[in-house]
């Protein structure tokens, strides 16, 4: 799912910061190379992108987004940055949620 050379996105790029808790791509792979699980950079993002998809695909189905367009739609938004930032958040809120409910 490489992006051809010149690629612009409307609303900018996703970023995978530390200041967010998040891991790079790359970062990710050696962890996993550690554990004896190879993958390559592009492997672990378009894992990443196919899981949003997943995600994307519902809410487009619950938006109401026709059909022959379901797939067109459904990728947009799972590579758009602020989808991709409201699910990091969203985990975020859950994980912090199952960390406060373990403490009581």
């Amino acid at each position: 799912m490489s992006m051809p050379n010149g690629s612009k996105f409307k609303n900018g790029y996703a970023t995978v910061s530390s200041d967010f808790g998040g891991m790079e791509y790359r970062i990710i792979v050696e962890k996993l190379a550690k554990d004896g699980d190879v993958i390559s950079v592009s492997t672990a993002r378009n894992l990443t992108l196919r899981a949003l998809q997943k995600i994307a695909r519902e809410l487009c189905i619950l938006q109401g987004t026709n059909a022959t367009d379901l797939d067109k739609e459904t990728f947009r938004v799972a590579l758009d940055p602020r989808f991709q930032e409201s699910m990091a958040a969203m985990i975020g809120d859950v994980q912090a949620a199952k960390t406060k409910k373990s403490r009581v």
